[in-house]
């Protein structure tokens, strides 16, 4: 699968239409136009379109309001498992290392917004796409 494609079908399945028109779609034509010119690196120009991908998340996710709900929904979880993984050592963080901390601050950040991305994702409109009779 492509870059294009991989982007295509991620902004097909997480984000409104409105936003992949008039954020992502731009991005990946700059990125098809710069390949073929050869203007920049392509590892710039696909950094730019990822970029473009998180702003339109990001859009999607402010806009529709729910951002407060959402990070609220992110919290409880964490909240859960940073006390777990705190009740599991009797000596306290002082006598872990900075490579377990930044271990168990990864899985709770893991932990809380897989759930919550997968169960709060808002619907997404549907594309005007023919049917196949």
């Amino acid at each position: 699968m492509t870059f294009v494609a991989t982007i295509t079908a991620l902004s097909t399945r997480f984000l409104t239409e409105r936003s992949f028109d008039l954020i992502v779609a731009p991005a990946l034509a700059d990125f098809e136009l710069d390949a073929a010119a050869g203007l920049r690196s392509v590892a710039m120009a696909r950094c730019s379109v990822l970029v473009a991908f998180v702003g339109a998340i990001w859009e999607d996710a402010v806009r529709g309001g729910d951002l407060a709900t959402f990070a609220g929904l992110v919290c409880i979880p964490a909240c859960y498992y940073t006390f777990f993984f705190l009740l599991g050592l009797p000596e306290g963080m002082n006598r872990l290392s900075s490579t377990i901390v930044a271990g168990l601050v990864l899985a709770v950040i893991t932990l809380s917004l897989a759930p919550a991305i997968v169960c709060f994702w808002p619907d997404r409109d549907t594309r005007n796409t023919p049917t196949e009779r």
